[in-house]
C-alpha cells in the first residue's frame, strides 16, 4: 500500500469525520454512483471508465458531473481525483 498505509495510522473517527469521505460515504447510498466514482478513480480517464461500465462516454460524463456536486469538487481536476482516491481508500479501511 505504500504511503496509503499511513491513512490506517489515523483514528477511525478522523478519517470519518472528513468531508470527502462523509461525502463519498452519501454516494454509496446509491451503489451505481459508488461504483462510477471508483471505477473512474481506478482508470483516471473518463473514456475508459464509460467503456468498462459499458456507458457512452456523454452518459459517462454527466453521471460524473453528478457526483462531483455531491463531492462539491472537480474530479476532472488532477487534485480532485487524487481527493477522491484518498477518500475511497479511507473509507475501504474503515470498512464500510
Amino acid at each position: 500500500m505504500g504511503a496509503l498505509a499511513l491513512l490506517a495510522e489515523l483514528p477511525a473517527d478522523t478519517l470519518r469525520g472528513n468531508a470527502d469521505v462523509v461525502a463519498v460515504t452519501r454516494l454509496a447510498a446509491a451503489p451505481e454512483d459508488l461504483e462510477t466514482l471508483d471505477t473512474y478513480c481506478a482508470t483516471g480517464s473518463l473514456r475508459r471508465a464509460a467503456e468498462a461500465l459499458h456507458l457512452h462516454h456523454s452518459s459517462f460524463a454527466r453521471r460524473l458531473e453528478q457526483i462531483a456536486k455531491v463531492l462539491e469538487f472537480d474530479l476532472t481536476d488532477p487534485a480532485g481525483l487524487t481527493r477522491a482516491r484518498l477518500a475511497l481508500a479511507a473509507r475501504r479501511l474503515l470498512g464500510d
